[in-house]
């Protein structure tokens, strides 16, 4: 009966410190594009809307033409690496609430919910490791980096891959251990 307690205590930390983790990705997420979004050039003013509105159910609900000509959507898109990064660490922080609400309520629902989403995330992350594994284009649909810091970080992993590749199935493994854990 005293494990149960302590794999409660584990889980509830384990979870803390996922959160923690969610919210400082999401946050950072925030602050790399305020800090993307003002490095882009000012766009020219928009024209005028047209007289071509379509008009909805209701007065507040306007159809407009959402094609905008100054590139602005083409630049939204290059920054995909951003908005992936902030999904993740609010998709982390949506999955560490069920697994605290579930650990500390003893809910069965909210830890069912919480495999669940960890199962899932292991799934992704390791369709994602493969994607990286086999398919070399990866590399073009990077945006280039005018830090140099992704090519540091390619050259050190390129230089221990040995040592990387037994890191991240360690990683794997662990994370799979620790999947055990809500069903004690």
């Amino acid at each position: 009966m005293a494990c149960r307690g302590f794999f409660e205590c584990v889980l509830k930390l384990f979870n803390l410190v996922l959160m923690a983790v969610g919210l400082a990705m999401a946050g950072y997420g925030a602050y790399l594009l305020v800090l993307w979004l003002q490095l882009l050039p000012p766009s020219p003013p928009a024209p005028p809307p047209s007289g071509d509105l379509v008009r909805l159910g209701r007065p507040m609900l306007l159809l407009i033409d959402v094609s905008i000509s100054d590139g602005t959507s083409e630049k939204l898109i290059s920054a995909w690496f951003i908005f992936a990064f902030i999904g993740v660490g609010v998709i982390l922080f949506i999955t560490s609430i069920f697994g605290c609400a579930g650990a500390s309520t003893r809910s069965g629902c909210c830890l069912s919910t919480y495999s669940f989403l960890i199962i899932l995330f292991i799934l992704v992350e390791l369709a994602a490791g493969c994607f990286i594994f086999f398919d070399h284009s990866w590399k073009d649909v990077i945006p280039v980096d005018k830090t140099g810091n992704f090519d540091m970080i390619y050259s050190f992993l390129k230089e221990n891959w040995r040592t990387a590749k037994w890191v991240a199935l360690g990683a794997v493994v662990f994370e799979v251990k620790a999947e055990q854990f809500p069903s004690v």
